[in-house]
């Protein structure tokens, strides 16, 4: 992938798209003769290929990253509509804003959710997520990686990245005793799951031992519980 930033300059020596393109010089040659690419002449002779073409060009074969265009964003969460009636979801945002601002941000998007960070399908975060596959976002600026997902953290960063998108974690721990308050919740959220199932399975999950519960969830999961 190529920045559109990177390319400054008007005019490129036929060299310089070789080397950009990972092409032989007859190939370069073979672009501006049927057209793929434009060249000009100079006083001296020299054929120069002009940047219009290069980028046209690039951009029709999928290798131009219109990172002069590319959004900003902030991205904010929190679990409960409680927590955001407190004014949560709002110093967050406005933490986030402090922090982006003295990043010299290019056009800063805020996107925020409602929910559970162990819901993947939020509808703030798959916006986020398509934004970065249309390569549209430049930075994605968190207070938490627990923000974005529980679960799965590396991944998104691994999706962020072949998009050549940067996530920005302004901190590193915990320290909001309302974040301590949504992991307890998420915690208990799976519990209630985990009951909601035995219900179903005929109670065998409610007021069992740790093994038979491990038992239990193992069972589920396709596989066998063994107790060493």
């Amino acid at each position: 992938m190529i920045n559109k930033s990177t390319l400054t300059k008007e005019f490129y020596k036929p060299k310089e798209v070789k080397e950009l393109l990972g092409i032989s010089l007859p190939t370069v040659q073979n672009m501006t003769r049927d057209g793929r690419l434009i060249d000009v002449r100079t006083d001296t002779n020299r054929r120069l290929i002009t940047r219009d073409s290069l980028l046209a060009y690039l951009d029709k074969i999928g290798l131009l990253v219109h990172d002069d265009k590319r959004l900003d964003v902030i991205y904010a969460r929190v679990s409960t509509h409680k927590q955001k009636t407190r004014g949560d979801l709002d110093r967050q945002i406005q933490t986030l804003k402090n922090f982006a601002i003295d990043k010299n941000p290019k056009s800063l998007t805020i996107i925020s959710d409602v929910g559970s960070g162990l819901n993947d399908n939020r509808k703030g975060l798959n916006k986020l997520i398509d934004l970065i596959q249309r390569k549209e976002v430049d930075r994605v600026f968190v207070t938490y990686k627990d923000r974005l997902t529980r679960f799965g953290f590396n991944y998104l960063t691994a999706i962020a990245d072949f998009h050549n998108t940067h996530i920005v974690v302004i901190s590193s721990e915990i320290e909001d005793k309302s974040l301590s308050e949504e992991l307890a919740e998420d915690i208990i959220s799976i519990i209630h799951s985990f009951s909601f199932l035995s219900r179903l399975c005929g109670g065998e999950f409610d007021n069992a031992d740790t093994w038979r519960r491990s038992v239990f969830l193992s069972r589920l999961c396709g596989g066998e519980y063994r107790k060493d």
